[in-house]
């Protein structure tokens, strides 16, 4: 009994001893990484290359190997008001054990990166990010201590000029494309602001959809941990992102990693004293794990869902919600003199999407709920007096859309019918609603573009038959012409 209780007392201290060791390195590197010495680390700069070689000589130390045979830094130009500036990534890797498997990667990436110097004041990027690049490095020391036990290869990035536009993921998920590799990459995770877990109160990982069962997995494997982690399938926010995005657009699940923005973000003041790093620790116990049973899991599969935001290509079927705000006025098609003038039209509905296998070509139905007003010229008293046209009704548009996919986002123009249905209106305080045609129909163009699911089109309507069924009133036809939003969520 004695023995066994020295025994655990042992397992116990020498646990505890690597968590504070661990803690003590996490915080080296913050402070090194957010120094004053290396000037904010601007992306493309020579503190950031300082940072670079930092980085490299903690892997070298590790034991663990440059993924190209050209060493660990991937250089790469981007041309920014008309200069070229070189970057540089850095790339190691650690090779899996199983025959079948490790030909199959996972990666783990944080940027390095930060804002430089402004109006004279250093912005030191403790949190974003080389809180996120610390525990990279600390991850990737834990899992080459434990490489026996990876199937797959572990991929171990560090990108460079994510604060100017994600260029060094988006040049490194390139190059994998290029080299025949991406479809090899089974999961790919962003650690971007990782170091305020204890203000936080917790971690939060986007993109658990992307993953097969995968909010189960890693809530179980967190409650394991006693790691408090909130999941959302999905990233949404179309104001930011991170490095999960150049590998989300070419299909890869992706992780996006953080603890949120309760740090001073972008700011001054995001210095090296204010990180948790207790918390860091932890999320990096956590991630570590997380890799090492993504890579031995001969059963991990992508789902084969990517967020909306990361759709670069054409999919097979939209739906979504619109909203259309403009204008309705009568055209008399053969006395413009009595045309009248615009009123405020609008529409709320559903609109759903088929794309065919040609990608450039789909066709879309929309069912609205709207109002439409107008006034026309009164013919007894065309001098003095106008007439107030009301109708509210439900309007359905059918368009062939012609589209064209490009990296900024997605052209589309259409051309088709509309159909609606009025339910209610009439010529006010002078017809009766009797004379007002229930069934209206004409033609529809329109003109857009989409990104991130969120869609802009300009539109316009011609009805067909007349407004009316009154013979004795003059022959107008209603025009319609506005704005037309639309979200789609899926």
């Amino acid at each position: 009994m004695k023995r066994t209780l020295f025994f655990l007392c042992c397992i116990s201290f020498g646990i505890c001893l690597f968590a504070q060791t661990q803690q003590r390195r996490l915080e080296e590197h913050v402070y090194y990484l957010a120094s004053d010495s290396l000037h904010g680390r601007l992306a493309g700069s020579a503190d950031a290359l300082k940072a670079a070689e930092y980085i490299i000589r903690q892997y070298e130390a590790m034991g663990i190997e440059p993924f190209y045979e050209s060493g660990f830094l991937q250089p790469f130009t981007y041309r920014l008001v008309g200069e070229g500036r070189r970057f540089n990534n850095v790339v190691a890797w650690i090779p899996g054990n199983d025959p079948a498997l490790r030909d199959e990667y996972v990666i783990i990436g944080a940027h390095y990166d930060h804002l430089g110097e402004r109006g004279g004041k250093i912005y030191n990027g403790a949190d974003d990010n080389a809180s996120g690049t610390a525990a990279v490095i600390e991850i990737a020391r834990q899992l080459k201590a434990r490489q026996a036990e990876l199937k797959r290869s572990v991929i171990i990035v560090n990108f460079d000029g994510e604060e100017l536009g994600l260029f060094g993921s988006n040049a490194f998920a390139e190059r994998l494309t290029k080299d025949g590799k991406i479809k090899k990459v089974c999961l790919m995770m962003s650690i971007d602001m990782v170091g305020w877990y204890g203000q936080s109160g917790k971690l939060t990982v986007q993109g658990t959809g992307t993953i097969a069962d995968g909010k189960a997995k890693m809530k179980e494997l967190a409650k394991l941990l006693g790691i408090t982690i909130k999941t959302q399938k999905f990233e949404r926010s179309i104001l930011t992102a991170t490095d999960t995005e150049g590998f989300a657009k070419k299909g890869v699940a992706t992780l996006a990693v953080t603890t949120g923005l309760k740090s001073p973000y972008h700011k001054p003041e995001d210095d090296a004293e204010l990180i948790d790093y207790k918390g860091l620790s932890e999320i990096s116990d956590y991630l570590t794990k997380w890799t090492a049973q993504v890579s031995g899991d001969e059963l991990f599969r992508p789902s084969g869902r990517v967020a909306k935001k990361h759709q670069s290509d054409v999919q097979p079927f939209d739906l979504g919600v619109s909203l259309e705000l403009g204008d309705s006025w009568l055209h008399h098609p053969y006395k413009s003199a009595i045309d009248g003038r615009s009123r405020f039209a609008g529409n709320i509905g559903l609109t759903a999407q088929a794309n065919f296998k040609c990608k450039w070509l789909g066709l879309r139905l929309g069912v609205m709920y709207g109002w439409s007003m107008a006034r026309y010229v009164n013919t007894s008293d065309i001098f003095n007096k106008s007439l107030r046209y009301y109708q509210e009704g439900v309007t359905m548009p059918l368009s062939a859309v012609f589209q064209w996919n490009t990296n900024y986002g997605l052209f589309h123009a259409g051309l088709g019918f509309y159909y609606t249905r009025v339910f209610k209106g009439g010529i006010v305080k002078e017809k009766p609603w009797a004379t007002i045609q229930k069934n209206q129909f004409g033609m529809e163009w329109s003109l857009g573009y989409r990104f991130h699911g969120f869609d802009i089109s300009v539109y316009g309507r011609y009805q067909f038959n007349w407004f009316t069924t009154d013979t004795t009133m003059p022959h107008l036809r209603n025009f319609y012409s506005g704005v037309r939003l639309s979200y789609f969520f899926l």
